[in-house]
């Protein structure tokens, strides 16, 4: 009994050295190498053994080792996230696996909304990497379709990489959803403008006007209305 024990601990402990192996070599093939900054006296190459290579890609994996509560480890993957982007953030600001933590954590516990909304901001801000971004944030719309963060920053950054039109739509999905502020609509309107879809901004505002009762936020809506139509009959003429 003791060795057929014995024997399994030593397959564990094999399967275990593997994965970290693979998972260096993977990262290493996903992420590029870190640019040193010059005079940055924690930015030596030595401290990457130190970065997070060890954590499996796989959330099979972590779930083999720890199935009892995958919620608090993704509460300690987050602790280490936060570490993580700090040190990063005060010395090279390069993040290779920033999402690879992320993505852990909200396999682990999708529902917490959180880390996506933390990935939508640092993520395309950080490393200008708006596929990684719009990933993050896809994933979190797909277990939080009403959160009109996610949505606003899907439309804010599909603006910044020039579609207006995608993030008009956008906008205006986060601009319907509960607890929206009210100048997304306008935005909405702004961005269909600008795209020259007219048709589009009035459609937004006559929408939010039927979810909005408020005498004050409806006479924004109304006014904005206004100076679409009339922006377009500027241009007509």
């Amino acid at each position: 009994m003791k060795k057929r024990l014995l024997s399994l601990v030593m397959v564990l402990c094999v399967l275990l050295v593997c994965t970290i192996l693979l998972q260096t070599r993977l990262l290493d093939h996903r992420n590029s190498e870190r640019a040193q900054v010059p005079g940055c006296p924690w930015c030596d190459d030595k401290t990457r053994t130190e970065d997070v290579v060890y954590l499996p890609v796989s959330t099979s994996v972590i779930r083999l080792f720890s199935p009892a509560d995958p919620h608090f480890i993704a509460d300690l993957v987050w602790m280490r996230t936060a570490y993580y982007f700090g040190k990063h953030a005060l010395t090279d600001r390069q993040y290779p696996y920033l999402l690879n933590l992320l993505d852990v954590i909200t396999d682990l516990s999708p529902r917490w909304e959180k880390p996506y909304l933390f990935g939508a901001v640092a993520i395309p801000t950080e490393t200008e990497n708006y596929s990684d971004g719009f990933y993050i944030i896809d994933k979190g719309l797909a277990h939080h379709p009403d959160s009109w963060e996610l949505w606003f920053f899907k439309g804010y950054y599909l603006w910044k990489s020039g579609n207006n039109i995608a993030a008009a739509e956008a906008v205006h999905k986060a601009s319907v959803c509960r607890g929206a502020p009210i100048y997304l609509a306008n935005l909405s309107a702004t961005f269909a403008t600008g795209a020259g879809k007219k048709e589009m901004a009035i459609r937004f505002l006559e929408e939010a006007l039927k979810n909005i009762q408020d005498p004050v936020q409806r006479k924004i809506l109304l006014k904005k209305m206004q100076e679409v139509m009339k922006r377009d009959d500027k241009h007509g003429s």
